[in-house]
C-alpha cells in the first residue's frame, strides 16, 4: 500500500519485539519489515541494501552496541530514517544527547499504550519529535539548566585538572604530573569553581557531565 509506513524494530530481548509486533500487527498502515536484537546487524544491512525502513523502533540499552551510539551512526550515513526510541531509562543528559544533538525523532516509554505508539509512528512520519510526558519534562529541565550556564568555559588546563580531580588526585599529585607548581594548581582549582559557581566536587562533576565540558578534551 502507497501509504504504508516501514518499520523496523530493535531489541535484545524477544520478547520485547513479539510484543511491538503483537500491538502493531493489526495494524493495516504499518507494516514490519524485520526485526534485529543488534543494531549493528541492521546497520549492515543498510549498508548492504538488504532492507528498507521509513522508522526504527529501537532499545536504548543494549549489549553489542547501545541505542544512542547505533543513533549517531545511523543519522550520518542515513539521514532519512526516522528513530524512536523505545526506553525505561529518563537520563536528561542522554535524552538531550539524542533529540538536540542526534537528532532522533522520538523518545517514547515501553509501558506505551498500542494506541500511543501507532499515534507516535504517524506523528514521526510527518516530520515531528514525539516524547513521552516523562522524556519532556527531563529534556525541559536539561535545557533550562544549559541556558543557566550559557557562559562556562574552561581552558584546556583546567579541564585536564578537572579530568585529575576527578580521578581522585591530591593537589600536589596534579601538580607533579602536570609539571607545574602546587600554587599554581590551586589558583586553576578556585577559577575552576568560580566558572562553575559551585563549591563543592560532587557539584562539579554534575554541571561538567551536564555540559559535556570534557568533551572536546584528547
Amino acid at each position: 500500500m502507497e501509504n504504508t509506513v516501514n518499520i523496523v524494530i530493535i531489541d535484545d530481548h524477544n520478547i520485547i519485539i513479539e510484543g511491538i509486533e503483537l500491538m502493531l500487527g493489526f495494524e493495516k498502515d504499518i507494516a514490519i519489515k524485520k526485526t534485529y536484537n543488534d543494531a549493528n546487524l541492521f546497520i549492515d544491512d543498510l549498508r548492504n541494501r538488504k532492507v528498507e525502513s521509513e522508522i526504527v523502533l529501537m532499545d536504548l540499552v543494549m549489549p553489542a552496541i547501545n541505542g544512542l551510539e547505533a543513533s549517531k551512526i545511523l543519522k550520518k550515513e542515513f539521514p532519512h530514517l526516522k528513530i524512536i526510541i523505545l526506553s525505561m531509562n529518563y537520563e536528561a543528559k542522554i535524552i538531550y544527547e539524542l533529540i538536540e544533538k542526534t537528532g532522533v525523532e522520538g523518545y517514547l516509554s515501553k509501558k506505551i499504550s498500542r494506541s500511543e505508539l501507532v499515534s507516535a509512528i504517524q506523528y514521526v512520519r510527518k516530520g515531528y519529535t514525539h516524547l513521552s510526558p516523562e522524556a519532556a519534562e527531563m529534556l525541559d529541565s536539561f535545557r533550562k539548566k544549559i541556558v543557566d550556564y550559557p557562559a562556562v568555559k574552561l581552558s584546556d588546563r583546567e579541564k585536564q585538572i578537572v579530568k585529575m580531580m576527578f580521578a581522585g588526585d591530591s593537589n600536589k599529585e596534579i601538580a607533579a604530573k602536570l609539571f607545574i607548581s602546587l600554587s599554581t594548581v590551586e589558583t586553576h582549582r578556585k577559577n575552576i569553581y568560580r566558572k562553575t559557581d559551585v563549591n563543592s566536587l560532587p557539584k562539579l562533576m554534575q554541571i561538567v557531565t551536564d555540559l559535556q565540558l570534557l568533551d572536546d578534551l584528547h
